[in-house]
């Protein structure tokens, strides 16, 4: 009797990987054939303004030659993006935005390109990190932000990071952790919603500075900068959410 329940056993350790397999490839062929939505047109470079009172603001190119621009683009598969700096004084501000219309890009890939898996990747230390805070303009509360603080790989000055990551309006749940590895129920629940939904509309939307971002927050000149991405999705009431996977 002892023998026949260990070969049971043995035979279902076998066949158990391989039915989550045969599921996960049928829900991904469902994918195949739901109509994709057209992405909006190029509008981040009218949120994400170029000029700001009281500050310097330029475009900063998404790399030093042509072919890195290129595998850049190629990497994201963006629909849009920008990417501008400011600065007043001492202080540099960065502000990065990027977009995905419906059925662009699956969601557990734009979430390998935050700075939690991308610049841990490329050499960067997160020294310190908070998480889902609560920030907003002009008294309105915004959808929770990600605070990091990196050291770069030189060992210089930190850079300090706020960034969302918007999936049909709502900031994606990731969990309150560091996500240089993604969690795996995590990624499965993106990778089942990606099978039966299709990708989603996202935008990634990033602000560093070499100061505490909280510095220049209330800046009345940079509220020029802070309404544009307001106006992307940040400054809308976020829907009540399902609880966290654990």
């Amino acid at each position: 009797m002892a023998e026949q329940s260990v070969r049971w056993w043995r035979r279902w350790s076998l066949l158990a990987p391989l039915g989550v397999l045969l599921v996960a490839a049928v829900l991904q062929g469902f994918d195949v054939f739901r109509e994709v939505p057209k992405p909006k047109a190029p509008h981040l470079a009218a949120a994400v303004p170029d000029w700001v009172p009281g500050w310097r603001a330029r475009e900063v190119p998404l790399g030093m030659t042509e072919s890195v621009k290129n595998a850049v683009v190629k990497t994201l598969n963006y629909d849009d993006i920008v990417y501008r700096e400011y600065t007043r004084g001492g202080v540099v501000v960065g502000v990065y935005a990027a977009y995905w219309g419906a059925g662009k890009m699956p969601t557990r890939l734009v979430v390998s390109h935050t700075p939690d898996r991308c610049w841990t990747e490329n050499g960067w230390t997160c020294d310190e990190m908070r998480f889902r805070q609560n920030v907003g303009l002009a008294g309105k509360l915004w959808q929770p932000v990600e605070w990091r603080r990196f050291i770069p790989p030189d060992r210089g000055l930190p850079t300090y990071v706020y960034y969302w990551h918007l999936v049909d309006g709502r900031v994606l749940d990731q969990g309150a952790r560091f996500n240089a590895i993604p969690h795996p129920l995590y990624w499965w629940r993106d990778a089942v919603a990606q099978a039966l939904r299709g990708s989603r509309e996202q935008y990634f939307i990033r602000v560093t500075s070499n100061v505490p971002i909280e510095r220049f927050w209330e800046d009345p000149g940079f509220a020029k900068v802070l309404r544009g991405l307001e106006s992307l999705g940040l400054g809308a009431e976020p829907a009540p959410q399902a609880a966290a996977v654990p």
